[in-house]
């Protein structure tokens, strides 16, 4: 599949500068795909365009921006306006794991407007643009932990389980103009997200974000919802046919509860 013609000269990728997002930005450059990455270091994202550039003929655009401040949108038009934004990759986000009387309210907030307003007035402003050229593609990175009440990941699976449910309604609403729409449900992956925690008690070991992120462009277009791994898939399947929604949120408080 030719993802230039299929979906447009550029993707924006948010939370470019590491993990899953970096690999995000790698691979769709090496599909021919023109980027702009957007995240809060600037030297990073300056440094991974360097390295993309070494190896891929394409344009690369950085974006140094707090996705919590008032004004981000605006700091991305500013860049963007002039371009086609053909694929949007909603992928920063942050999660706390713990108490959750243990998080203060602020970042209680933070992940919940990080994780869903953000992405929310991304879609809204790019999205239109793709219906009128009837072509595009959108994934939404939500997790795993989405499909059930995950006992001291509380905000952070909320926050995911609403992209899980956005996403799956939007694929069938843009379906008519030819949108492919994904929503990315990783397991554990090597990530700063995790780089806090010992999750060496979970059933799984921590996936690779490189794996993740391609598991996810291999899939739009294919797939509304995807989870990679096979344990992950494994869990997941276990989960709804198998475990009620009250076994699942025992056994996962049974888990996280080892990891902080």
């Amino acid at each position: 599949m030719n993802y230039k013609d299929k979906y447009g000269s550029y993707a924006l990728i948010t939370g470019a500068s590491s993990g899953i997002g970096k690999e995000f930005a790698k691979q769709l450059a090496q599909k021919g795909l023109n980027l702009v990455l957007v995240a809060r270091r600037k030297e990073r994202l300056e440094t991974l365009k360097q390295e993309i550039q070494t190896d891929n003929k394409v344009e690369i655009h950085t974006i140094g921006i707090d996705l919590l401040s008032d004004n981000f949108l605006e700091t991305i038009r500013a860049v963007t306006d002039n371009l086609e934004i053909g694929s949007l990759v909603n992928n920063a986000g942050v999660m706390y794991i713990g108490n959750y009387l243990d998080c203060p309210l602020e970042k209680d907030l933070q992940m919940i407007d990080l994780n869903i307003k953000v992405p929310a007035i991304l879609t809204h402003h790019f999205v239109p643009k793709m219906v009128e050229r009837k072509k595009g593609g959108l994934i939404f990175t939500a997790s795993l932990l989405g499909f059930m009440g995950t006992p001291y990941a509380t905000t952070y699976a909320g926050t995911k389980a609403h992209e899980i449910v956005k996403g799956e309604g939007l694929a069938y609403e843009l379906k008519p103009h030819n949108i492919d729409v994904l929503t990315l449900n990783p397991g554990l992956t090597e990530t700063e997200m995790t780089a806090d925690n010992d999750f060496s008690g979970m059933p799984m070991k921590l996936m690779k974000p490189d794996v993740v992120a391609k598991t996810a462009i291999d899939a739009l277009g294919k797939k509304v919802l995807v989870s990679p791994g096979f344990m992950n898939n494994m869990l997941n399947w276990m989960s709804k046919r198998i475990m009620s929604r009250k076994m699942n949120t025992n056994m996962f408080g049974k888990l996280m509860k080892k990891t902080f």
